[in-house]
């Protein structure tokens, strides 16, 4: 009697495993829940990419020609989508399903605009003008574009917002790096789920992440800390010139 009732729970876990799109004869140890935590971060991965992927689109243009960050912001959404990419392998390898929701530049705009507070990326001390919304998302709407430049506002910060007035290279990688600190923490807890479910290779395959998070973030915070201190001197053309040229060598 004790043998069929757990033979009985077996069928009716691989059943449900089966409804839910896994393969049942590949999964393993492999929990519902950590699959749903590997979709989202999927997810983060593809909105990160196109945010990035906007930005390097807008250094290239020719009245900006700002190649060296666009080579970084390149590089990064490179790893955003090989990110992405991996995570799907992964599930797969481990008998999963992966669902595609649409992916959209407003919700990477919209985790940027959260992620600039959370993570305190614009200290009063350096912040730009106290902004608090992602340029990027505001240099692609109509009323960003179509607002006329007034010599006589060059001195005023209300006009901050307009791509003439932009601090571009700040701007774009202080929106990037609350990006990358939103996803190590989305990987941190991952990786903490995956350990409480008692699930090691989704742990380690996290993990794995989370390490070249870690340099991302730092070579981000290091170009940024840069970046404010020309600003501050009352030198940041300048300076976000000669890193231009650093990061394009």
């Amino acid at each position: 009697m004790i043998l069929y009732i757990l033979v009985m729970f077996t069928l009716i876990g691989s059943s449900s495993q089966q409804d839910l799109g896994f393969v049942r004869h590949v999964s393993q140890n492999f929990h519902e829940k950590i699959n749903s935590k590997l979709e989202q971060q999927i997810l983060s991965f593809h909105n990160q990419e196109l945010a990035l992927r906007a930005y390097a689109s807008y250094f290239g243009r020719a009245d900006v020609n700002l190649l060296g960050f666009k080579k970084l912001l390149t590089g990064l959404r490179d790893r955003a989508l090989d990110n992405a990419l991996s995570v799907t392998t992964f599930i797969n390898d481990r008998g999963g399903r992966v669902r595609f929701p649409v992916v959209q530049l407003k919700d990477a705009c919209n985790e940027i605009t959260k992620s600039l507070t959370s993570y305190d990326i614009l200290h009063p001390s350096f912040a730009a003008s106290g902004r608090t919304q992602p340029h990027i998302c505001n240099f692609l709407t109509t009323s960003a574009v179509s607002k006329k430049r007034n010599p006589a506002d060059d001195n005023d910060n209300s006009d901050d917002d307009t791509r003439d007035n932009w601090r571009a290279g700040l701007y774009a990688l202080e929106d990037t790096l609350a990006l990358e600190k939103s996803i190590n923490n989305g990987l941190i807890n991952l990786a903490k789920e995956a350990t409480k479910f008692s699930d090691p290779q989704t742990r380690d395959h996290v993990e794995n992440f989370i390490d070249k998070q870690v340099e991302v973030i730092q070579k981000l915070a290091e170009i940024i800390t840069k970046l404010r201190r020309y600003q501050q001197d009352d030198e940041y053309i300048l300076g976000e010139y000669l890193i231009n040229n650093e990061l394009e060598s």
